[in-house]
């Protein structure tokens, strides 16, 4: 690989690791269809900057394949075409499972990413269009808790916000932390499903986001992605009886 390179993620999901080494933290993870460039190499590491969202780690170079700088293009500008349930594709390394936030070029029954061809395994089966947020961060009711995780085979906080929001065409940052820096601050007496909640650390800094649902009810991912009732101190956990999470803010996005 050289640097500069850019490369795509053909299998379902990746790591992307803090450091160089299969024991690394995972910090976030790179779906099928997602794509970054190469900044730097280490025996078969590669340091890379992922197009959408602007995050940097190391992952293994079998798990990534070359692309062009014109799929490049494509792949790291795609809002419409998010995959929203969890498809089969026959693909040039074979079978692979393509999971909800993954983007694709297009809709159609097949499509072609440079010369690789890809096809629906399950291609008569229509898509339900769904562009309600909240409906849609309900499909991940719990999901384990996994930090850098942003799939239902594990998912962090932001993680969450950020999939559900890739799927409907928000690019949204990576951590809490900055995704209070987009879109709109609102009221929590003028939230609405699908706003996002911010809660605070006790030293004041933004830690935790979550999906705001209807009737005082928040989606977040705390131990696995759960419903708790929301209230102007925060996260009401009803087991525990107390405040777990102190609000900070609710914001929202429009694409």
């Amino acid at each position: 690989m050289i640097v500069g390179l850019k490369v795509m993620c053909f299998l379902t999901i990746i790591p992307v690791k803090a450091d160089r080494a299969d024991e690394a933290e995972i910090v976030t993870q790179m779906l099928f269809g997602e794509v970054a460039t190469v900044v730097e190499q280490h025996n078969q590491w590669l340091k890379v900057n992922i197009a959408h969202d602007g995050y940097i780690g190391w992952i293994d170079e079998k798990q990534v394949t070359e692309i062009t700088e014109n799929a490049f293009s494509i792949l790291s500008n795609i809002e419409e075409h998010q995959q929203e349930e969890i498809r089969l594709y026959d693909t040039p390394w074979g079978e692979v499972k393509v999971i909800q936030g993954s983007p694709v070029i297009s809709n159609n029954t097949s499509f072609l990413i440079d010369s690789y061809n890809f096809k629906w395994k399950n291609a008569n089966e229509k898509t339900e269009k769904n562009d309600e947020i909240a409906e849609l961060a309900l499909r991940y009711k719990n999901v384990p808790y996994l930090w850098g995780g942003r799939t239902h085979y594990g998912i962090d906080c932001s993680g969450f916000t950020q999939t559900i929001y890739h799927q409907i065409g928000i690019l949204l940052h990576r951590d809490a932390s900055q995704q209070v820096k987009q879109g709109e601050e609102v009221k929590l007496k003028s939230a609405k499903p699908g706003d996002l909640a911010f809660f605070v650390s006790k030293k004041g800094n933004v830690t935790h986001v979550g999906i705001v649902l209807n009737d005082n009810k928040i989606i977040h991912a705390s131990g696995y992605v759960r419903i708790d009732e929301l209230t102007e101190e925060g996260i009401f956990n009803e087991e525990k009886g107390e405040i777990t999470h102190q609000l900070h803010s609710i914001r929202r996005y429009q694409s």
